[in-house]
């Protein structure tokens, strides 16, 4: 009888869909700089789109108070009633009405976008999803058994997606369209001339859901729409899309409030109808905590954003001019707060350090290992001759990191 130890079984296989998964490169590249300050390195992170700035004060009362308010209970799929009230008020004000029974409240943003392509994309759907795009739009796509079309918006062109270019890329297959107004990655601004053009060619596929993600609508600073400069919105021109069109928001960005996870939806009721079933069957419903929160961002003043928008733009200003120094080109964008300057130039050089530039991977690698500061690859984006760089985290590190971005290029030859 042989002493040898058996092998143990091997595992069963995971799903088909997640051998084809790609993980966040976003989250990837922030978890790297992570390690590394943990490590006790100094690391300038330029790579998650963390707003730099806390909520305001009355926000962390009404967190407070839901807490000494406890109930014990399970809540509403849908949202708190001040939530749902505040949620609808601030659609309102945007010129935007919704009935109660027409909105909903998600795991943030990023849970809406899932859920809502679970509950419209059949396997084989086209998605048209323009490029340069946030990382995860093409990612749930696949994972909701759908089929990204990604039609390119060049720098060239200010990464932003013609009328032309949206009709070639819409066919028979398309289920739906993503239509983010500001962008993410880039921090364009489709302008209203630009999103009416956008909803005409729309408007004539009646058969096509719209998703128009709107979660940095508040933060414009040239070309909004409106006494508070929101962007501009597809049903500004064409109010007929109403009946297909989700809007999804999140106070997130806008309010400070990335870690508290609470994502908005309005839309036509069959959609939000089928949202909350899939809440029932799934998280069942946000804490009580920041639905508070985010029920007291929504409803309260809303002077401070003014002043934030003011300090971001002066530091998109300082990223531009310390991008213009390193020579690497960038479109000027007027909203979010991000840039999307093109790398390729670089490629094929060696840095300071001894090392080739290959590509936007290597380039976002090497500047994080010889002057510390974490982008992100534009690949991850759809365009691979570009980095992004989120800039709205604290002044003086913003200034720090940019000095290494400008002499890692300088240094390479």
């Amino acid at each position: 009888m042989s002493n040898t130890p058996a092998l143990p079984a091997p595992l069963p296989e995971l799903s088909a869909r997640m051998k084809a998964l790609q993980p966040s490169a976003i989250i990837k590249v922030a978890n790297a700089a992570r390690e590394m300050k943990e490590a006790g390195e100094k690391v300038m992170s330029l790579s998650i789109g963390v707003p730099g700035f806390l909520p305001p004060a009355h926000v962390y009362e009404a967190a407070h108070a839901a807490v000494d308010q406890d109930s014990g209970d399970y809540l509403a799929g849908r949202g708190s009633a001040a939530l749902v009230k505040a949620f609808v008020a601030s659609m309102k004000a945007k010129g935007f009405e919704y009935a109660e029974n027409e909105v909903c409240a998600q795991v943030g943003g990023k849970g809406a976008l899932f859920n809502l392509l679970l509950a419209l994309v059949n396997d084989g759907d086209e998605v048209v999803v323009p490029a340069p795009y946030w990382a995860s739009y093409p990612e749930m796509v696949k994972l909701a058994g759908g089929v990204p079309v990604c039609p390119t918006a060049d720098a060239q062109h200010g990464y932003k997606l013609t009328a032309a270019q949206l009709e070639a890329a819409i066919s028979g297959k398309t289920k739906a369209v993503l239509f983010n107004n500001p962008s993410n990655p880039t921090g364009m601004l489709y302008h209203p001339d630009e999103v009416a053009a956008i909803a005409a060619v729309l408007a004539k596929h009646p058969g096509v859901w719209i998703i128009s993600d709107d979660i940095y609508d508040e933060l414009v600073f040239e070309g909004g729409v409106g006494e508070a400069k929101r962007a501009a919105q597809l049903m500004d021109s064409h109010p007929e899309l109403r009946e297909r069109l989700i809007i999804v928001q999140s106070v997130s960005k806008t309010y400070g409030m990335p870690g508290w996870r609470v994502g908005m939806v309005a839309a036509p009721k069959v959609v939000v109808d089928a949202l909350l079933g899939l809440t029932s069957q799934s998280f069942t419903n946000l804490p009580a905590v920041t639905m508070a929160a985010a029920a007291a961002a929504l409803s309260g003043p809303q002077d401070f954003l003014a002043e934030q928008k003011a300090r971001l733009v002066k530091q998109r200003d300082e990223v531009l001019a310390a991008l213009e120094k390193a020579g690497l080109p960038c479109p000027k964008p007027e909203g979010a707060f991000y840039v999307f300057p093109q790398v390729k130039g670089c490629f094929g050089k060696t840095t300071a350090g001894g090392a080739v530039v290959a590509d936007d991977v290597s380039f976002c690698q090497l500047l994080l290992r010889e002057e510390k500061v974490a982008c992100v690859p534009g690949g991850a984006f759809g365009d691979a001759g570009a980095i992004r760089i989120s800039y709205a985290g604290k002044p003086e590190e913003l200034t720090t990191a940019l000095a290494g971005v400008v002499r890692f290029v300088a240094g390479m030859k």
